[in-house]
């Protein structure tokens, strides 16, 4: 009798300890998105909306602006492009002096792609801006990737990666309302990225005060930038944090097409 009571002490001392270990333990979720490949499987469009949502788009959604194409480099992968300034089909709704064909997360996506105040959250994805890619003209805006609050204080992105002077600039801004406080915090020379293949991760702790670790580098592995230190990454009155990927442009004379294309998007927390 006293060994079986021993015994079951025991199992009832493991099974405590296991309880104890699950409940004090905070496990990681990644969400993958990948391409299934051109002309098979579900279309760019059902692949996205699977993941962020019924509108996950913001401008066209047609085949001509957001399809599927394969790379010798990655695979499959997923391609927006934005026409010259005659293309009607991206402009940006009312605001006609600028184009837009980005995938997003917003206000009604599944949480484990939107970040509340006090998370952490990694931004992983590989991309490559098809060259000639176009370079702006000074004062003229051009980021392939967001990071926006929702609501509230919610005008100018938080965290972009933008085309400036020949340069991808990675830049932060404090506030919304205007973009007199946007830092450039890192920059590499568009050169360096034009028609290559690049993985980009965006750690960003979504607080007041809050870490990011920023690194953006070659496939074989080469650090192109880098940044590592503390912003004001929470927006007043915002409920959400969310990013966005693709083309957010401001028209220009003579502006080219652009094209870029993404793989292995991963939003980790």
């Amino acid at each position: 009798m006293m060994m079986k009571k021993n015994v079951k002490m025991m199992v009832a001392s493991v099974t405590l300890l296991s309880t104890i270990a699950v409940a004090t333990t905070v496990y990681a979720a990644t969400v993958t998105i990948n391409s299934d490949g051109p002309n098979t499987g579900l279309s760019a469009l059902a692949i996205f909306q699977q993941y962020f949502g019924p509108n996950p788009i913001d401008g066209p959604t047609d085949s001509g602006h957001l399809y599927e194409s394969t790379s010798t480099h990655v695979g499959n992968v997923f391609q927006f492009k934005a026409g010259t300034s005659s293309d009607t089909a991206v402009l940006d709704g009312s605001n006609t002096d600028r184009q837009r064909i980005e995938v997003k997360a917003y206000k009604s996506s599944p949480s484990n792609v939107t970040a509340t105040n006090g998370q952490t959250t990694t931004y992983k994805w590989q991309f490559r801006a098809v060259s000639p890619y176009p370079m702006p003209p000074s004062g003229n805006f051009h980021h392939i990737f967001q990071l926006k609050a929702q609501d509230g204080d919610d005008g100018a992105p938080i965290l972009t990666f933008s085309l400036e002077g020949g340069y991808l600039k990675f830049r932060h801004s404090p506030i919304g309302a205007t973009m007199d406080q946007v830092e450039t915090l890192a920059q590499t020379s568009f050169s360096n990225i034009d028609g290559q293949w690049v993985e980009a991760s965006v750690t960003v702790k979504h607080t007041d005060s809050g870490a990011i670790n920023m690194t953006l580098k070659k496939l074989d592995g080469t650090v192109l930038m880098s940044y590592s230190g503390t912003k004001d990454n929470w927006r007043e009155g915002a409920t959400i944090n969310r990013p966005k990927w693709g083309i957010y442009r401001k028209i220009y004379t003579d502006m080219p097409e652009a094209k870029i294309q993404f793989a292995n998007f991963q939003i980790t927390k």
